[in-house]
């Protein structure tokens, strides 16, 4: 090989390695806990492959009666069509074959946007929606409607990236904006990581290792910072004459067989702030809590001065870059 691009979502950490029956477990143990407490269980979940995954073992567990006998809401069109293709062929998947597992009886695929809403006044139901971060589609309906609830119950069951809405929920978040509403999290949040399809540490160290020797060099991508950081020490540990680049948005390369990858063009940090926590998330969560963080003060005039404040504070800011472009504009 002259040049290896590897992804490196968990390159930072090992995960357990579970068998689908262990996995079947968590998922039990975690559907039976959430419908003890009276609420909806919602599922953030991408529409390929994660969703059917979810289906599968639900209805398995539905059939031994080792979960409640509740619908199972699949609210995502592109999912429901996903789903029809996997039941087409089902004969071909691991575990499926022989079986209409994707027709149980307690699964309900939703279509239209009326029925959507109609799940507003269901409780005690599974909710399987889109999208996974819960950065769009129809989960964040659902989310503004059960998130507020002490009865209900988060569960991710894959990869949050930083700067999410997912991530934010599930690093513990007390209040969140949706909608241009300032919601309350009270819902119980919970994680499988389980289901996740990428590598781990090991794995991923083990496959390139199996792709040697590498004559030119190895990019790493696909994770945030730490985890390409960790993942690019263990194989400098292992291999110290390996080129490993972690290459930044907008950075441009020529490849050369046999010789290390040159940078013929630098990143634009322009683009590279939008990658991860940017400042709408930070705003999102300074808005949301900023009327709880006044409303203890005590007295009203402490509160307008704490307001007058912040608003000095960013007409300091506005007036300083207007002094710096009036200084580009002399120069």
């Amino acid at each position: 090989m002259d040049f290896i691009i590897c992804e490196s979502t968990y390159g930072d950490r090992p995960r357990p390695k579970l068998t689908i029956e262990d996995r079947r477990q968590l998922l039990e143990t975690e559907v039976k806990a959430a419908l003890a407490r009276g609420g909806n269980l919602l599922i953030p979940t991408f529409a390929l492959e994660r969703t059917q995954e979810l289906l599968l073992d639900l209805a398995r567990l539905a059939e031994a009666n080792r979960i409640p006998n509740v619908p199972i809401f699949v609210d995502s069109p592109l999912a429901s069509r996903a789903t029809k293709v996997f039941a087409a062929h089902a004969a071909e998947l691991e575990d499926v074959a022989g079986s209409d597992i994707f027709r149980h009886p307690s699964i309900r695929y939703v279509e239209d946007v009326a029925e959507s809403i109609r799940l507003n006044s269901v409780s005690g139901a599974i909710i399987l929606a889109a999208s996974g971060m819960c950065e769009g589609g129809r989960i964040r309906h659902h989310l503004e409607h059960n998130l507020h609830r002490r009865q209900s119950t988060i569960l991710f069951v894959g990869f949050q990236a930083r700067g999410s809405l997912g991530r934010v929920i599930l690093d513990g978040a007390e209040r969140v904006r949706l909608s241009g509403k300032d919601i309350n999290v009270r819902a119980a949040v919970r994680r499988i990581e389980s289901y996740s399809a990428h590598a781990d540490r090991d794995e991923l160290a083990a496959w390139i290792r199996e792709r040697h020797p590498i004559r030119g060099g190895l990019f790493l991508d696909h994770g945030e910072s730490e985890a390409i950081e960790a993942l690019r020490s263990l194989v400098q540990s292992e291999t110290p004459g390996l080129a490993v680049v972690a290459p930044a948005i907008g950075e441009s390369f020529a490849l050369t067989p046999g010789a290390p990858p040159k940078r013929i063009q630098t990143g634009r940090v322009d683009l590279a702030q939008f990658a991860g926590e940017d400042w709408q998330n930070d705003y999102a969560d300074f808005a949301a809590n900023l009327k709880h963080n006044l409303a203890h003060i005590r007295s009203e005039k402490a509160r307008r001065k704490a307001l007058d404040e912040m608003r000095r504070v960013l007409a300091g800011y506005e007036a300083a870059r207007s002094e710096q472009k009036r200084r580009r504009g002399a120069a």
